[in-house]
């Protein structure tokens, strides 16, 4: 099962979420993704992926573990 990190813009701050914790305020969305990757990397879990969201709601991964299926 893989493990979603979900970069997006709420309120006018970016922010990512993970397993419904939230990690925020980040001014600018850069920062929210090096957070995101930080934490990401950080996890034991193989099948992890950071995710950017865009407020139509479109998806781009832009990061995977690099032991994950691609």
């Amino acid at each position: 099962m893989t493990e979603h990190f979900i970069v997006y813009e709420r309120d006018h701050s970016w922010q990512f979420t993970h397993r419904g914790a939230i990690t925020a305020p980040f001014k600018t969305r850069d920062e929210a993704i090096a957070a995101a990757i930080e934490e990401a990397r950080a996890t034991d879990h193989r099948e992890t992926e950071v995710i950017v969201q865009d407020k139509d709601l479109q998806q781009e991964t832009i990061w995977r573990h690099p032991g994950s299926p691609a």
